[in-house]
C-alpha cells in the first residue's frame, strides 16, 4: 500500500480530515482506513472542521476561481458559499460559534497579492469584510480576546525567512478593538496562530526549523512542543484536546494534555487516477524542431520527447527513452544517418548520438565538463557539434570519438551566442560578450583552435551566419543611433537600433550592394548550370573550402541598405539573405512568467537586385535545411515548411489546411503519451540541477544541496497529483533560504472555468427594499473598457444608496446575491434592474476583474487627500511595481505631480521588477533654473524636477526591485524613508527555461550588493528612517497612519526648508548706453 501526500489536517473530536490527491479524506483520530469525502472536478485546499464538528469548510475550484465551499462532516454534496472571483482565497478558520467560515482573500483589493479577512455566513448570505487590513488569520480567546496574524500563512516555502513580511501577531487581549504587537522579540517567521486555553500556539522557525511553540498571554514561558529536524511543521489545527499538523507529507497528532506527538498511521487506498497515463497535444508542448539536411523530414521535441517524421505523411518514430527522460535538442547530422539528442537519462544532461534506423545503440558523450548545453549547432559537413553551455563556454564535441574541446569562454553576463558553422565545417563564428553591452563577432579556426575578433563593435554584434557560398559573414549589430522623440514627455529613445551587416571574407571581394561590384563578382563566381543545381552531375562536388583573409577584416563591414529596426536573426541563401524583424509593442499586458511568442516579419533581401521584400508575416522564428532549399517557420505552436528559393504565392500563404500544398505540418500525427509519475521524477531532478547550476554562489551558501535532494526524494513516491508535486518542489527550493525561488504553472487537471463577472460595486442586502443597496461604487478610468467600473459609465447614472433588484431578469434575494447572478458573466453584456425612486433597467458590460479600477480609485483618493491636506503644496505618486505597469503609473502621475512644491513617492505594496533605476534617475534630478517664455509660466530646468523636498513611503510588502528602490532612495539622500522594513528579497532571476510540462521554476541567480550594507538587504529588507505601524484598528477606523505621518513629515520639511522662489522681476537691461561726452581736441 502506497502512502499519500497528506496536507492541511484538521481535527474535531474523533475525526481528522485532510487533503490528498486534490480531494478531502477522513480518518479516525487514532488512524486507520481513510475514506474519500469529495470527488471534485478541480482541486481542494485548506479544509477546516467547524468547532461544532458538523461541517467542513474548504477551498474548491470546481467552477474556476478558488472559492469557499462546505460539506457535512460525514461527507455529502458541496455547497458554494463565496463568489469572490478573486486570485487568492484561503480558509483560515471558523467563528467560535460555527456560524461563519473565516477566510483570507484578495476580493475587493487594489492589488492581487493583498488579502483581507472575511467572515462567510454558513447560511449563504453576503460575506462580511472584517476590516482589519492585510491579514491571514484571526483567532478568538475564551474570554473574548482576539489575535490577528499578518503574513502568517506558510513559512516552509521560504525557510528561515527574516524579512519585512515575516509573520507578526497583533493582540487585542480584552476584545475591545485595540491591538498591540505581540511576540516581536522572537526573531523568526511566526505563522498559524491557535488560541488554546490560556496559551497561544504557533509555528516558528526562529531556531532554524519550523516547529510548534506556545507562550503565555503575557509573552512568557516560551515552549517548543515538536522537535522535527528534517521537515517543517505546517498547517497545525486543534480542537482543544488534540492538535494535528502536516510534516514531510505525513500527519501527526499531538496530545495537548501529554504534550507528545506521534504520526497518524493512515491506510490510504486510492486508484491514483491522476497518475494514469494520458496523451497530450504535441503542439501545446512544442520545444524544438530541426529540418533534415535535405528538407524531407523533421525532428521534433515536444514535452521532452524526441520524434522524427516525414513532413507530410508516414510513420512517426520516437527516439531515445520512451518515458522518464527529457530531451531538449534533436538535430540531424550531415551524414543523414544519425541525429544528436541532448537528454538527461543518466541524471545529468549529456549529448547522445542516435542512429536513425536504430541499428546500433546510441553513443553517449560522458564528459561532465560539457556542462548543460544552452545552444547547440551541428556541423554541416562533419560529425561535430558546437555547444555553448550554462557556464558561458563554447565547446566542440567530436561525435565519432565522443571527445570535447574548449574553444572559448567569457565571464560576462550575455555570454556566447548561438555559434554558426562555415559551409566547409572548418570555421565557427559566434558572438562573444567582452563587457556589459559590448559583444563582438569572433571566428575560430577549428584546426588550430585559434580565435580572432573580426568586428569592432560600437555596442553589440550578434547572430552571425556564413553565406552558403563562403563569400560573406552576415550578422546583426547595434551601431547606428536614430533616436525618436517620446510622445508623452520630453525624452528621446531608440525603439529601433539594429540592422543586418556583412563583412567580406576575402579582401578581393567588393560590397554586393555596389552595382558594378555585384556584377563583377557574379560573373567571376558563376558556375555552369548543372554544377549550380547538381541534379545532372553523377557525383556531388566536394564542399569548396572557405577562404578567409583575416588581415583588415574588421574594416570590411558593410551595412545592408535597409531601415534600422528590431532584427533578431539572419540566415543566408545562395544570392539572398533572410532575416526577421519584430514590431515595437506595448508591454503592459505581458507577463514575464508566461511564454509569450512575439510574431515578426520574415524578409528576404536579394543580393542581385539589391531589393527587399516581405517573405511572410506573423513568424516567431525560422530555420533552413542543410541544402538551403527548404525553409521551416514557426508560428506560435504550429510549424510550416516552404520552398526557400521564392516567396510563396498568396493563395499558398492563406491556405490553413495541413499538407504539402500549404506547407503546414500536422503535428497531431505525433501521439504524445505522458506517464505523470515518471515525468514528475524527471522534473524534480531537473529543477534540482537547475538550482545547482544557476544559484548565485557556487557553494549554495553552504547548503548541502545533494543532501536536500536525497531527503525530499522519497516524498515523491507519495505524490499523486500535479498540485502535490508543486507543493513538494516549493518546499525543496525553499531550503535555499533565498528569495525568488519559485515554481508556477504546469499541466494540472483540467477543471471548469466559469469566470466571475464584476459590476464595479459593493452591495449590502436591504430587507426593507427587497434588494441590494450599493454601498460603494468603483469608478476607475471610466473611459477605459477594461479599467473602468461598469456602473460608473456614462448614461448608467448609478449612485451609492441605490437598490439593485435583479440581474439579467433574475430577482435577487438574501441568498441569491449579485455575485451569484454574475457567475460566468465576465466580459458579457448584462441587464441590471434598479428599484427605488428611479426604477430602470440598464445594460452594462461586466468586467472579468475590477482590481485595476479599484486600484485607480485608491490612488486618486490618496492623491486628493495629499493635495487637500497640504493645501496644494505636495504632489503624490504611487508605484505599484517596478515593471511596465509601475513604469506607466509613475509617469502618469509624476509628469504633473512634480510641479508641486514637494513630492510624496508611495511604494507600498510594490511588487518588484527591474525599472527602479530608471525612476530613480528621474527623481535624482535637481532643479537648476527656469526657462521663461514671453507668454506663459516659467518652465523648470531640467524638466520634470521637484522644487522642494521629497519623501518615500514604503512598507513590508515592497519587495525585490521595490527593496532596491527603497534602499537606493536612502543612499541617494533623496529624502527620508517612512513606513515599515521592506520585504528583503534582492537576488534576481532570469528564467532558465521551463520544465517539461510547461511549468516555470526560478533560480536566485543575481545577488545584489550595496555599497553601504553589502549583502544585507537580502532576507532582511531595508529599514525606514521613520517607522510607522499600520495596526488592525487603524484599518477598522478607515485611517492610514503611514500616509498621514509621511505627509506631516514632508510638510515639516517644506516649512523648514521651502524651495527657493526665483525673483524673475529683475530683468536684464540691454538698452544702448549713451556715448560719453565728446571733448574737443586742441582747444
Amino acid at each position: 500500500m502506497t502512502n499519500g501526500y497528506y496536507r492541511w489536517p484538521t481535527v474535531q473530536g474523533n475525526q481528522i480530515v485532510f487533503g490528498c490527491e486534490d480531494d478531502l479524506w477522513s480518518v479516525p483520530l487514532e488512524g486507520g482506513a481513510a475514506s474519500r469525502l469529495t470527488a471534485d472536478l478541480g482541486h481542494i485546499s485548506c479544509p477546516q472542521l467547524s468547532p461544532d464538528g458538523k461541517w467542513i469548510a474548504y477551498i474548491g475550484s470546481d467552477e474556476g476561481h478558488p472559492e469557499v465551499y462546505v460539506i457535512p462532516a460525514e461527507g455529502g454534496a458541496p455547497r458554494r458559499l463565496t463568489y469572490f472571483g478573486a486570485a487568492v482565497t484561503r480558509v483560515s478558520g471558523w467563528k467560535p460559534d460555527s456560524s461563519a467560515v473565516i477566510c483570507n482573500s484578495s476580493h475587493r483589493q487594489i492589488l492581487r497579492r493583498m488579502v483581507e479577512l472575511f467572515a462567510v455566513p454558513l447560511d449563504g448570505s453576503e460575506p462580511e469584510c472584517l476590516d482589519y487590513g492585510m491579514a491571514h488569520h484571526i483567532v478568538w480567546g475564551p474570554q473574548g480576546g482576539m489575535l490577528i496574524g499578518r503574513h502568517t500563512w506558510d513559512p516552509a516555502r521560504w525557510k528561515r525567512y527574516r524579512g519585512g513580511t515575516a509573520g507578526v501577531f497583533w493582540l487585542d487581549r480584552q476584545g475591545t478593538g485595540g491591538f498591540e504587537p505581540f511576540l516581536r522579540e522572537i526573531k523568526g517567521n511566526l505563522a498559524t496562530p491557535l488560541w488554546l486555553a490560556e496559551r497561544l500556539w504557533f509555528l516558528s522557525d526562529h531556531e532554524g526549523v519550523g516547529n510548534l511553540y506556545s507562550v503565555q498571554l503575557d509573552g512568557q514561558d516560551l515552549k517548543r512542543h515538536t522537535h522535527h529536524e528534517d521537515f517543517y511543521v505546517r498547517f497545525p489545527h486543534s480542537d482543544g484536546q488534540n492538535l494535528v499538523y502536516q510534516c514531510g507529507g505525513e500527519i501527526y497528532r499531538l496530545n495537548l494534555a501529554q504534550d507528545t506527538s506521534e504520526k497518524v498511521e493512515i491506510q490510504w487506498r486510492s486508484p491514483r487516477v491522476q497518475t494514469n497515463r494520458k496523451f497530450a497535444a504535441p503542439s501545446k508542448y512544442l520545444n524544438a524542431q530541426h529540418l533534415h539536411p535535405e528538407g524531407h523530414s523533421i525532428a521534433v521535441i515536444t514535452r521532452g520527447k524526441a520524434y522524427s517524421m516525414p513532413l507530410w505523411a508516414g510513420a512517426v518514430v520516437q527516439h531515445g527513452e520512451r518515458e522518464g527522460t527529457r530531451y531538449r535538442v534533436a538535430q540531424y547530422l550531415s551524414d543523414q544517418k544519425r541525429m544528436i539528442l541532448v537528454g538527461d537519462s543518466s541524471g545529468e544532461e549529456q549529448v547522445e548520438v542516435h542512429w536513425l534506423d536504430g541499428s546500433q545503440p546510441p553513443a553517449v558523450v560522458t564528459d561532465r565538463s560539457l556542462g548543460r548545453p544552452e545552444y547547440v549547432q551541428v556541423s554541416p559537413v562533419t560529425a561535430q557539434v558546437a555547444v555553448v553551455n550554462h557556464r558561458r563556454q563554447l565547446m566542440v564535441v567530436d561525435l565519432d570519438t565522443l571527445t570535447t574541446r574548449l574553444i572559448d569562454e567569457t565571464i560576462q553576463h550575455n555570454g556566447i551566442g548561438m555559434p554558426a558553422w562555415s559551409p566547409d565545417g572548418r570555421w565557427l563564428a559566434y558572438s562573444y560578450s567582452k563587457a556589459p553591452q559590448i559583444s563582438v563577432i569572433k571566428l575560430c579556426q577549428l584546426e588550430t583552435g585559434d580565435s580572432w575578433e573580426v568586428t569592432r563593435p560600437v555596442l553589440e554584434d550578434f547572430s552571425p551566419c556564413f553565406d552558403p557560398e563562403g563569400k560573406y559573414l552576415y550578422f546583426i549589430s547595434t551601431r547606428e543611433f536614430n533616436p525618436a522623440y517620446d510622445e508623452m514627455h520630453f525624452a528621446l529613445g531608440f525603439p529601433y537600433g539594429t540592422r543586418p551587416y556583412l563583412l567580406t571574407l576575402r579582401k578581393d571581394l567588393r560590397s554586393p550592394f555596389e552595382p558594378d561590384a555585384a556584377m563583377l563578382v557574379e560573373k567571376k563566381d558563376s558556375k555552369p548550370e548543372g554544377e549550380e543545381k547538381g541534379e545532372d552531375n553523377a557525383e556531388q562536388p566536394k564542399v569548396k573550402p572557405v577562404e578567409i583573409d583575416l588581415e583588415g577584416i574588421a574594416d570590411r563591414i558593410v551595412a545592408f541598405p535597409v531601415k534600422d529596426g528590431r532584427y533578431r536573426k539572419v540566415l543566408g541563401l545562395p544570392g539572398k539573405v533572410l532575416y526577421i524583424t519584430y514590431p515595437v509593442h506595448g508591454s503592459l499586458d505581458q507577463n514575464w512568467s508566461e511564454s509569450v511568442k512575439i510574431r515578426g516579419t520574415l524578409r528576404v533581401f536579394n543580393l542581385k537586385t539589391r531589393e527587399e521584400e516581405v517573405f511572410m508575416d506573423g513568424v516567431n522564428s525560422f530555420q533552413l535545411s542543410g541544402d538551403h532549399k527548404s525553409l521551416l517557420v514557426r508560428v506560435d505552436n504550429k510549424l510550416r515548411v516552404l520552398p526557400a528559393a521564392e516567396k510563396p504565392a498568396e493563395k499558398v500563404l492563406s491556405d490553413s489546411k495541413p499538407g504539402k500544398k500549404s506547407g503546414w505540418l500536422d503535428l497531431d500525427r505525433i501521439k504524445l503519451g505522458v506517464v505523470p509519475v515518471l515525468e514528475w521524477k524527471q522534473m524534480y531532478l531537473d529543477a534540482w540541477r537547475r538550482m545547482r547550476d544557476h544559484f548565485w554562489t557556487e557553494n549554495m551558501s553552504g547548503i548541502d544541496w545533494e543532501e536536500v535532494r536525497d531527503r525530499y526524494l522519497p516524498l515523491l513516491d507519495k505524490v499523486a497529483s500535479r498540485s502535490e508535486f508543486s507543493d513538494l518542489l516549493w518546499e525543496v527550493q525553499g531550503e535555499t533560504g533565498t528569495s525568488h525561488a519559485y515554481e508556477m504553472g504546469g499541466d494540472y487537471r483540467t477543471e471548469p472555468q466559469y469566470s466571475q463577472g464584476f459590476l464595479g460595486a459593493d452591495f449590502a442586502w436591504d430587507s426593507a427594499a427587497n434588494g441590494y443597496r450599493i454601498t460603494h461604487l468603483v469608478h476607475g478610468d471610466h473611459w477605459d473598457a477594461k479599467r473602468g467600473g461598469p456602473l460608473a459609465k456614462p448614461g448608467v447614472n448609478a449612485k451609492v444608496g441605490e437598490i439593485v433588484t435583479a440581474i439579467n431578469g433574475q430577482a435577487l434575494s438574501q441568498t441569491f446575491t449579485p455575485e451569484q447572478a454574475l457567475v460566468n458573466q465576465a466580459k458579457t453584456d448584462v441587464l441590471v434592474t434598479f428599484g427605488g425612486e428611479n426604477p430602470r433597467t440598464v445594460q452594462v458590460h461586466a468586467l472579468d476583474s475590477d482590481t485595476l479600477a479599484r486600484y485607480r480609485d485608491w490612488v486618486e483618493q490618496n492623491r486628493t487627500l495629499v493635495h487637500e491636506q497640504s493645501q496644494g503644496q505636495v504632489g503624490y505618486v504611487h508605484i505599484p511595481d517596478m515593471g511596465p505597469f509601475g513604469f506607466a503609473e509613475f509617469h502618469r502621475y509624476y509628469l504633473s505631480e512634480c510641479n508641486y512644491s514637494a513630492l510624496l513617492v508611495d511604494v507600498r505594496f510594490n511588487g518588484g521588477g527591474h525599472v527602479s533605476q530608471l525612476l530613480l534617475d528621474k527623481l535624482s534630478r535637481r532643479r537648476l533654473g527656469y526657462d521663461l517664455p514671453r507668454w506663459g509660466e516659467p518652465e523648470p530646468f531640467p524638466s520634470y524636477t521637484v522644487a522642494g523636498p521629497m519623501l518615500a513611503l514604503t512598507d513590508e510588502n515592497a519587495g525585490s526591485d521595490g527593496d532596491i528602490f527603497s534602499h537606493s532612495f536612502k543612499m541617494l539622500k533623496l529624502g527620508p524613508l517612512v513606513g515599515k522594513r521592506t520585504w528583503g528579497g534582492v537576488i534576481g532571476i532570469n528564467s532558465q527555461g521551463r520544465l517539461v510540462d510547461g511549468s516555470l521554476t526560478t533560480q536566485p541567480e543575481y545577488s545584489f550588493w550595496f555599497n553601504d550594507v553589502g549583502w544585507q538587504v537580502e532576507n532582511y529588507g531595508t529599514d525606514p528612517d521613520i517607522e510607522v505601524e499600520y495596526a488592525p484598528h487603524d484599518y477598522k477606523a478607515g485611517q492610514d497612519p503611514q500616509l498621514e505621518q509621511a505627509l506631516r513629515q514632508l510638510l515639516l520639511m517644506l516649512a523648514e526648508n521651502p524651495p527657493p522662489v526665483p525673483d524673475l522681476t529683475r530683468r536684464p537691461e540691454l538698452r544702448r548706453p549713451p556715448l560719453p561726452a565728446h571733448e574737443a581736441q586742441g582747444e
